[in-house]
């Protein structure tokens, strides 16, 4: 174990040992449901083409009449602008000069050592950015772009309204299960042709409480599966406190406790969301970067760029993502609320 300088008494040395890293929690819920499928674009702007394939019920006639008649399917096109969100630090000589390194107060800082912090630091800021901004078309049907430099509303877009199903989790006589079918009708006669693998309600931490403590809930999660314990108790299937949330299998939907906070409680409290899992109706778009050996590529999900100055000042860092989260079908978003 390394002896280092006592800072409280300055002609005494203690023992150094290893420094306890705090680092935030990286909330990633919703990215690691793989809800949203990734697609990159080569322009700022995307295009998408909205085809409506029905069909008719065919009339009957007398023989030789040919009056019934058919008709294309009907289709719209969708052009929306993909929302730039910029990154940037610098390393300073003063970052490095007179400072000891993060692991070993004995030794110096390092260049390598104060660019990986920042790296870190900032590969976590967008991907806590693109968690948000999931999160925000789940729960309002928006483009995450705070400033306003986009806007665009997907049930606006669509021209359709959002099924809001109120559960009623304060009457003890509610039926539950019914409200669960509602919810999951909502989505099955909205879907089309569309197939899905499950649904999944994302609730915020009171909606999850008031669900597990429902006098027609309570007894079917107390006796949840053992093999669900992990998740039941927050707990990983390791058995460490790593998940922070819990999930309950209820009605051929899983309930994900959402716990994440990033400036704010992702889920809307006293609400849950449902929404289909494996199919290709929520996406994201990936644009380039603003830059020339970039233009008309395949987008990225982050870039950075590093460019040292001409005098040796400063290492300018700069980084980006550009992305835009879309629904194209709206409908099978379903709002949840406590209240009837």
């Amino acid at each position: 174990m390394p002896i280092t300088r006592d800072f409280g008494n300055p002609f005494s040395v203690v023992d150094y040992t290893k420094e306890v890293n705090i680092i935030p929690n990286t909330w990633g819920t919703i990215n690691s449901l793989n809800i949203f499928e990734d697609e990159p674009v080569a322009e700022q702007t995307v295009t998408f083409q909205e085809v409506s394939k029905d069909f008719g019920i065919i009339l009957d006639r007398v023989r030789g009449d040919r009056a019934n008649q058919n008709k294309d399917y009907s289709r719209k096109l969708h052009t929306f602008a993909v929302p730039h969100f910029p990154l940037d630090d610098q390393i300073l000589p003063k970052d490095l000069q007179g400072k000891s390194a993060y692991t070993n107060l004995s030794e110096a800082d390092t260049l390598d050592a104060v660019r990986m912090r920042k790296m870190e630091r900032i590969r976590a800021s967008h991907a806590a950015t693109l968690e948000k901004a999931r999160a925000q078309l789940l729960t309002a049907g928006t483009v995450y772009a705070p400033n306003g430099t986009v806007s665009q509303n997907w049930f606006t877009e669509m021209g359709v309204a959002q099924t809001v199903v109120g559960f009623d989790l304060s009457t003890s006589t509610t039926d539950v299960v019914a409200k669960v079918e509602a919810a999951i009708a909502a989505i099955q006669d909205n879907a089309g042709v569309i197939s899905m693998s499950g649904i999944v309600a994302l609730c915020s931490p009171t909606f999850f409480s008031a669900l597990i403590s429902h006098a027609n809930v309570k007894q079917a999660f107390t006796y949840y599966s053992s093999t669900q314990e992990p998740l039941r108790q927050r707990l990983s299937a390791g058995g460490s406190v790593t998940a922070m949330h819990r999930e309950f299998f209820y009605c051929g939907v899983r309930f994900i406790e959402m716990r994440d906070n990033l400036g704010g409680q992702l889920i809307t409290a006293n609400e849950a969301v449902f929404v289909p899992t494996g199919t290709d109706v929520f996406r994201t778009y990936f644009a380039p970067a603003e830059r020339f050996g970039l233009v008309n590529t395949l987008g990225e999900q982050v870039y950075m760029f590093e460019t040292p100055a001409a005098n040796g000042t400063a290492i300018q860092i700069e980084t980006e993502s550009n992305f835009v989260n879309a629904c194209m079908k709206p409908k099978l978003i379903v709002r949840a609320t406590i209240a009837a």
